[in-house]
Order: structure tokens, then C-alpha cells, then sequence
């Protein structure tokens, strides 16, 4: 595949192009998303206790019980498959939501339990049980530290297929890639999937950047570590080859 995507120029080209964009997207995001992207996190952290329920969505922090009328949780190995929870007020309304993890409330739930719902904007924004508490996915987030995340999973793989491209286009007088650039295109997929893993290792700590920096950093280093020794010796090799061959040669 990576002799095909450097083919020629035209291939090369749009290489050089797919790199770029997977750059752009992500950069636009960051850019649109870092003014405000805490505002409503703020606002929510900041919210007080209503002092009485409250007739429609509002600033203040409502609390009220709620009956467990449904539990389900994610199975692994499953990518769609959600941890979900229907909860019921004493007033019939129901409420249907879902988690990012197991979490430490809802795999202690059993149909007729009660929890302790935070509603906030006519959100259902966390359940509690006992000192324990879990956040839905209606809760507020970090927007700056969530598109930061994904910058960090796009962006290097795209800037390492444009340096490629643009490198063999540079090169053209040549037969075909060499295997410097075969090894950055490996490495651009291999830190693409790095990315996608890392968010998951320090999914216990929440959306935390710097948690993900720690793990994709190091495993990207080793990842370019190995392909640049795997390029060293396939040079030494062929190097060893065409010595061979010319002392054969020789009369």
C-alpha cells in the first residue's frame, strides 16, 4: 500500500493533500471550539442548589430521588454497546441516559433501587448512591480538552503523510519510495492507532490531556524508534548485498 499511495506524482500528490487535511479539520476544531469551550463547564461547576423545584430547565442544581426502572451495561469487546440506565421520578417523568464508563454507581443498580438524580438545564446530569457519584453523558465537559484530544490523534499522522508526500515529490527522479519513506507512512498509521488506543488507557482519569500526552508520547518515540532501526538494517543489508556482489565481480 505504500508503494501504491507513492507510486508517481499524481499519487504522491494527493498524499501530500490527505495529510493536509487531516491537519486542517482537527486545527479548525481546536480554533473554534478553545475560546469557549469551558463556558458551560463553568457555569455548571459554579451552579448552586435550587432552593425549590425549579418550573422548567434553570441555572441552579436540583436534586430529587429517582427509581431504577432499567439497567443495562456495556459488554466488552462491544464499541457500540452502552452503559445505560432509565430512572423514574415520583412524578411518572422518565428519564433515559448513558454513561462513558461501568462507572462506581450504576453496576450496583438493580431494578427498584433508588438513586439521587442532579439535574441542571433540565439535564440529568449525575446519579448518586450513597457517597458515590456518576456523571451522564448530558453532564457539561471539557470542550478545549476534548478537541485537544483529537488534535493529538489526527494531527501527527497527518503532518507525518504530507512530510512523506511531499518528500517523494521531491524525489521523483528516483525509481520509487525509499524505504525511509515506506517507514514514515508505517509510522503514520502506527501513531494513528496509538492515538485511538491512548484515550482509552486513561479513561479512568477522565478527558485529561496531559494523562493522554504521557502514554502517546512514549509509544510514539518507540514506535519511531523501531522503524528507524528497521530501516538502519534493511540499509545495512542491502549495503552487504551490493558488496557481495561487486567481490564477486571482480576478476
Amino acid at each position: 500500500m505504500t508503494h501504491w499511495l507513492l507510486r508517481n506524482g499524481l499519487t504522491s500528490f494527493l498524499t501530500l493533500l490527505l495529510g493536509l487535511g487531516i491537519v486542517a479539520l482537527p486545527t479548525l476544531a481546536v480554533a473554534a471550539t478553545a475560546p469557549d469551550g469551558t463556558v458551560e463547564l463553568e457555569a455548571y461547576q459554579a451552579a448552586g442548589p435550587c432552593s425549590s423545584a425549579p418550573a422548567g430547565p434553570s441555572d441552579c442544581l436540583w436534586t430529587e430521588e429517582l427509581t431504577v426502572s432499567d439497567v443495562h451495561l456495556s459488554r466488552r469487546g462491544h464499541r457500540n454497546d452502552s452503559t445505560t440506565t432509565v430512572l423514574t421520578g415520583d412524578d411518572g417523568a422518565e428519564w433515559e441516559s448513558a454513561y462513558a464508563q461501568r462507572g462506581p454507581v450504576v453496576p450496583r443498580l438493580d431494578e427498584g433501587d433508588r438513586v439521587t438524580g442532579t439535574v441542571w438545564r433540565g439535564r440529568l446530569t449525575g446519579i448518586a448512591l450513597g457517597d458515590d457519584f456518576q456523571e451522564t453523558l448530558d453532564a457539561p465537559y471539557d470542550g478545549r480538552t476534548r478537541v485537544l484530544i483529537g488534535a493529538l490523534i489526527a494531527v501527527p499522522t497527518g503532518l507525518l503523510l504530507a512530510a512523506t508526500g511531499l518528500w517523494r515529490l521531491a524525489r521523483l527522479h528516483e525509481p520509487g519510495p525509499t524505504d525511509g519513506m515506506g517507514a514514515t507512512m508505517s509510522l503514520a498509521v502506527a501513531v494513528f492507532f496509538i492515538g485511538l488506543v491512548s484515550p482509552v488507557l486513561t479513561s479512568g482519569l477522565g478527558e485529561n490531556l496531559w494523562a493522554v500526552l504521557a502514554v502517546w508520547l512514549p509509544l510514539s518515540a518507540l514506535a519511531a524508534f523501531g522503524f528507524r532501526l528497521s530501516v538502519t538494517r534493511r540499509r545495512a543489508r542491502a549495503a552487504e548485498g551490493a558488496e557481495g556482489a561487486d567481490g564477486s565481480a571482480a576478476p
